[in-house]
């Protein structure tokens, strides 16, 4: 069974992925899933992801 997950992003993640598709940027890209996407979804993130996340700073 597939399962949808639907995101709701504000003003500024629209731009954020604007930006991100007309740069193609992949580290702007990893960000922007990693620091704005990922927290919105219910399930965990995967541990890889977590642990990258450790290392960006903000």
């Amino acid at each position: 069974m597939e399962k949808k997950v639907f995101v709701t992003l504000d003003d500024e993640d629209q731009v954020m992925l604007q930006s991100i598709c007309l740069d193609k940027d992949p580290e702007e890209a990893l960000y922007f899933v990693l620091k704005r996407i990922a927290p919105k979804l219910s399930k965990q993130v995967p541990c890889i992801a977590r642990e990258i996340m450790k290392t960006w700073k903000l």
